[in-house]
């Protein structure tokens, strides 16, 4: 259905024959048929009359071929599993880690039931958003995970940037925001044998075109959308196509060792430094001035007192 519906784009208000789609896919013109009625059962406008099937508006749907034709990658996104409704992305991808999946592979969904934040908070995952998970297999120490989080929320923060001239920003230690609103999280998970990381996966949440408005009060205050920002929906095949660029350019930066680099990157583009910070972890609350981030992606904050504490994880609140 993937290649029909990037087929009636390319002729986007135009009625193209069932002779020609089945000519192009290699299939028959009853296959054809189907593919559109089921296409239409998914909300996509297709008009159909003797002369044809024409497509009345660009559906917002993640498509495989709309998707890899803007890749640059090597091996990130080349292997895509694309879903409807999941309960977790991040939970299929560890699945398929588990049973050898190669490093690279996505999954993405329209909608997760049961997105998830840090320490298992709840993430909310409506249609519209971009919801996804990514494979890697790096040949890293499991306490070295936290440095990629931060090289992909600078990857993020860079894109929205460039593709939509935002204001994106990095809040310590995974957050991206717009002004002062979050727009993306980002959250690794890994498994390990004693100090060997088998795999790592890391989910990327995004709101694109869904609207906070139906979000709980508690949450819509600190958060915004891209369409929201921009007054417009963007296409999201773009956007997952040009992340997965950026990461890969990343990650592979990482992996030879040029971690001053992305540091430099990510201090560059982070809204948390130089401000005044409340961190919260499982076994305290520390309030103070964040003051740096270290090789290891650790926040130093600078408390009242003048001590230096150094902050691996938790929650960072800007009070300033």
């Amino acid at each position: 259905m993937s290649e029909l519906l990037s087929l009636l784009i390319e002729r986007m208000g135009s009625f193209v024959s069932g002779e020609e789609l089945a000519s192009k896919l290699g299939v028959s013109r009853t296959a054809v048929w189907k593919q559109v009625h089921a296409l239409k059962a998914r909300g996509v406008e297709i008009e159909v009359r003797r002369q044809g099937y024409r497509l009345l508006s660009r559906p917002d749907l993640l498509l495989e071929s709309e998707i890899k034709k803007r890749l640059k990658t090597r091996s990130f996104g080349r292997r895509l599993y694309l879903h409807q409704r999941v309960a977790s992305t991040s939970d299929l991808a560890k699945e398929l880690a588990r049973s050898g999946e190669e490093e690279g592979s996505v999954v993405a969904a329209e909608e997760q039931t049961r997105g998830r934040g840090r320490v298992g908070r709840a993430w909310l995952s409506p249609r519209g958003g971009l919801w996804f998970s990514l494979i890697l297999r790096p040949s890293i120490a499991p306490h070295e995970a936290p440095r990629i989080t931060l090289a992909f929320g600078a990857a993020v923060a860079k894109t929205l940037r460039r593709l939509y001239h935002l204001d994106a920003s990095i809040k310590w230690p995974n957050d991206v925001l717009i002004g002062e609103r979050k727009v993306c999280g980002i959250l690794t998970e890994v498994e390990a044998e004693l100090d060997v990381l088998t795999f790592l996966v890391a989910g990327v949440g995004i709101n694109a075109n869904n609207s906070t408005r139906s979000f709980p009060e508690e949450i819509r205050k600190g958060a915004t959308s891209l369409r929201e920002e921009l007054g417009r929906s963007v296409d999201r095949n773009e956007l997952l196509a040009e992340l997965l660029n950026e990461f890969e350019r990343s990650y592979e930066v990482f992996l030879k060792s040029g971690k001053g680099s992305l540091l430099m990157d990510w201090q560059d583009l982070c809204s948390t430094l130089g401000r005044k910070v409340r961190i919260l972890t499982p076994r305290e609350t520390l309030e103070g001035e964040a003051v740096a981030i270290d090789r290891e992606g650790a926040l130093l904050v600078k408390t009242s007192t003048g001590e230096r504490r150094r902050v691996l994880y938790g929650e960072c609140i800007h009070l300033r």
